[in-house]
């Protein structure tokens, strides 16, 4: 069992590849508009399209909704009708309802049934809207119970490309791993030139971590496409990785201009210090300051704990973990096939 952890890595990359694509989405409210507005207090028809949904016409009377309006109070919907598989027609009455007493103007619309457990979106109440007429009818103001099902969250903008998650992600995890090894094998060179050993396992590890960041970019470009219409936005993001990448290719352009070993060994080392070095500020401190379309930046923040929830967990780092020990088994064998080179070279 000496090598397990590269049988742990085979198992946790086949793992993270079937269960990141078979895994379903939850149902969730498919909208052209982000805020579906309410423009008026009296009779409402909402109607609300579905993704990942299988409503049955007969069982109709087994779905609620709800128009969840503060912490205390809901809505019931007055009438519920099954125009498809993927469609309903809700109407709701807020005839009533003082609007201007709202703790917020953006309360959730709520649709639950055994089958296909929950899904909410937010809708928009104006506040000058007319609050005179009948009451609303309320109903019990307990969350719907969520599926017990194993499910993805379902977002309007991602949808079926959050599974992009399982390898866009883990691509820059490795990456920044797998430099960071190769940066402390360049040091280690510095305070050992006597030896070329640390030199070509800096080199191997930064080859397979540049490796990773290419498949990085390219995961992003096509994830890029699908949310943000074009495979390269000219996002800040986008242009520091590609600058990052430029930087480490021009390492390798670096050790390809000396014959002497030493040398190169000696400079590479303190080049790849420095390109390691630049990556914080490229990849983490600059998108940071500006906006940016990629989440993580100003005013985008990362997954927050609905869109990275238990079910994205279970897959997302064995991915990451299954990901990076697959990268220092190719930096392994990149290392074994420079050294028999190295050989063939001294023997001629």
């Amino acid at each position: 069992m000496k090598h397990w952890w590269k049988l742990l890595s085979a198992i946790l990359i086949l793992y993270s590849l079937v269960a990141g694509m078979l895994i379903p989405l939850r149902s969730g409210i498919v909208s052209d508009k982000s805020d579906m507005a309410l423009k008026t207090a009296a009779s409402q028809h909402l109607n609300l399209k579905f993704y990942n949904a299988r409503f049955k016409k007969e069982n109709a009377e087994k779905i609620t909704a709800r128009l969840r309006i503060d912490s205390s109070r809901a809505i019931c919907a007055d009438n519920i009708k099954i125009t498809s598989e993927k469609e309903l027609d809700i109407e709701f009455n807020l005839a009533g309802l003082e609007l201007k007493k709202l703790e917020s103007p953006f309360p959730f619309v709520e649709i639950g049934s055994k089958e296909n457990g929950y899904v909410f979106s937010s809708v928009y109440l104006s506040k000058d809207s007319s609050e005179s007429g009948n009451s609303y009818k309320t109903c019990p103001a307990e969350f719907i119970q969520p599926s017990q099902k194993i499910s993805f969250p379902f977002l309007n903008i991602l949808e079926e490309s959050i599974r992009n998650l399982f390898f866009h992600v883990p691509m820059w995890f490795g990456m920044m791993f797998l430099l960071l090894l190769s940066v402390i094998f360049s040091i280690k060179q510095l305070g050992k030139a006597d030896s070329l050993k640390n030199d070509t396992k800096a080199k191997s590890f930064a080859a397979i971590g540049v490796l990773y960041g290419i498949l990085g970019v390219v995961t992003g470009a096509l994830w890029a496409k699908h949310t943000w219409g074009a495979y390269w936005s000219w996002d800040v993001k986008q242009n520091t990785s590609a600058v990052a990448l430029l930087i480490y290719l021009a390492y390798f352009v670096l050790r390809s201009s000396f014959e002497d070993a030493d040398k190169r060994a000696r400079i590479s080392a303190a080049y790849n210090i420095f390109a390691f070095a630049t990556l914080i500020p490229l990849l983490y401190i600059i998108p940071r300051m500006v906006d940016s379309l990629h989440p993580g930046a100003e005013g985008n923040p990362a997954f927050s704990s609905y869109d990275l929830d238990s079910s994205l967990r279970l897959v997302f780092y064995p991915a990451v973990i299954g990901w990076i020990l697959f990268g220092v088994w190719m930096a392994n064998l990149a290392i074994r096939v420079e050294n028999i080179w190295i050989r063939k070279m001294e023997t001629l």
